[in-house]
C-alpha cells in the first residue's frame, strides 16, 4: 500500500508541475525552454534485461545544459504496479544517463524530474510502448 501512496504523491507532484505550472505550487518558473531527448540502449527494452536511458539536456539555443540534478522513475500506463526508480548521473555536455529494468511488459511511462543548476524544476514524460517480455 505504501508504494501506492508514493505514486499518488508523484501523480500530485506532476500535476503540480506540468498542469498549473510552478509559479501556481509556490515555486519559480518551469524551464519550459530545455529541451529533453532520450534514446534506450539496447532499444526495444527487454523484461529483466539491464538498459540504459540516455537523456539530452539543450537550451532554446541548442546548447548543452549541464549540473541539472535529476530523477527518473518509470511507471506502468495501468495503476497498481510498483514504479522502477534510476539514479540519473551527469555525463558532460548536456547528457545524463540512468541504468534501469523494466520489471513487466506492457506499456511504462518514464518520468524525469529535477532541477536545473539555476534551481529551476524541470519535468518531462517519456512513453515507453512495448517493453518485450523475455524469452
Amino acid at each position: 500500500m505504501a508504494q501506492r501512496g508514493g505514486t499518488r504523491g508523484l501523480t500530485a507532484a506532476l500535476v503540480c508541475v506540468i498542469g498549473f505550472g510552478i509559479t501556481g505550487c509556490g515555486r519559480t518558473a518551469p524551464a519550459a525552454s530545455v529541451h529533453v531527448s532520450w534514446r534506450l540502449e539496447p532499444s526495444p527494452p527487454i523484461v529483466g534485461t539491464p538498459i540504459v536511458a540516455h537523456l539530452t539536456l539543450r537550451d532554446a539555443d541548442n546548447q548543452p545544459v549541464n549540473g541539472a540534478r535529476l530523477r527518473l522513475e518509470g511507471v506502468m500506463s495501468h495503476p497498481g504496479m510498483a514504479p522502477v526508480v534510476a539514479a540519473v548521473a551527469e555525463r558532460g555536455n548536456g547528457d545524463y544517463e540512468a541504468p534501469l529494468q523494466f520489471t513487466m511488459a506492457g506499456d511504462w511511462i518514464l518520468i524525469v524530474t529535477g532541477e536545473l543548476a539555476d534551481g529551476r524544476p524541470i519535468a518531462q514524460q517519456i512513453e515507453i510502448n512495448g517493453v518485450r517480455p523475455a524469452s
